[in-house]
């Protein structure tokens, strides 16, 4: 007996319902046998997806050559479990692009790994992730909801003025940023506005702080002061968001995927090709599944 062919709208329906709904093989299987009545193993699906994600890779390539050249890139990282070992799952992104790598460690190697010389022409947004900030790059900043997160914590736990300030200091920029987006102009640096901000900043980062009082607010003040270079860029550049949230969001999609349907096995790297084209093509606007069923039927290369 001859083994089934299936045909590219079907191979379309099983890479949007495994990698952008999240369906777990088993379901999967049990779906297509009892709504269509298409059976279809989970070898087979896994296998599909294979395919998928072979003819997949030249976007995929596109995508990381864009991103290479870009002036904005967000990036994040964050643990996944494939086959009861700890990996990592890496994103970098922009307006128009996602692009998802898994490797076996959050080290600095998988940047330089991934691009080789570099994101020459970009600022780079991330977290205070060692990896991320050796990151080469034309500049680089930091994420402010992180910062004003670790800032609140600060004023909990050690009731720390210093934090209050600076949390003030860091709402006043993005208020600052908005008037920067609602006239469509970004600020110079002799500006008034950002000036004062700027003083301010340098300020607070030579404030004493008594480091047996307030111990770790005294370590958050030398890591701003370490990458002072990184916190306001965005206010001078309109396509820097002040914060890394969009980074957050992509790689937030390995934890659903991994919460609704398991560990991965072997599809890991699979997977992120084909997230990051189903991504890609949401921030484009365009019909996920009809380029997805376009893939599909284009001939193997």
């Amino acid at each position: 007996m001859p083994p089934i062919q299936y045909g590219p709208r079907v191979e379309a329906y099983v890479w949007y319902l495994s990698v952008f709904q999240y369906v777990p093989y088993q379901r999967l299987a049990l779906l297509f046998q009892d709504m269509f009545g298409l059976p279809i193993s989970e070898g087979s699906i896994s296998n599909l997806l294979k395919r998928a994600a072979t003819k997949a890779t030249p976007i995929y390539e596109a995508i990381h050559k864009e991103l290479a050249q870009a002036r904005y890139v967000g990036s994040d990282e964050t643990g996944a479990k494939v086959n009861g070992k700890n990996w990592w799952v890496w994103v970098w992104q922009n307006a128009s692009n996602t692009f998802l790598k898994a490797a076996p460690s959050p080290g600095s190697q998988t940047v330089v790994d991934t691009f080789l010389d570099g994101l020459p022409n970009a600022t780079v947004g991330s977290d205070r992730w060692a990896a991320q900030l050796k990151t080469a790059c034309q500049a680089k900043q930091l994420c402010l909801a992180h910062l004003q997160r670790d800032l609140i914590f600060l004023e909990e736990s050690e009731k720390s003025s210093w934090a209050t300030h600076c949390k003030t200091l860091l709402q006043d920029a993005l208020k600052v940023d908005m008037l920067a987006q609602e006239r469509g102009k970004a600020f110079d640096k002799q500006e008034k506005k950002v000036y004062r901000l700027e003083h301010r900043l340098n300020g607070l980062l030579v404030r004493f702080i008594d480091p047996k009082q307030h111990p770790q607010t005294a370590t958050f003040q030398k890591s701003l002061l370490k990458h002072r270079d990184c916190l306001l860029v965005f206010l001078y550049n309109l396509e820097v968001p002040p914060d890394n949230n969009a980074s957050e969001r992509a790689i937030r999609n390995v934890k659903v995927k991994q919460k609704v349907s398991g560990q991965f096995k072997t599809g890991q790297n699979d997977f992120c090709v084909l997230r990051s084209l189903i991504d890609t093509l949401k921030k484009r606007e365009l019909d996920i599944f009809a380029y997805l069923s376009q893939i599909m039927a284009s001939p193997a290369t």
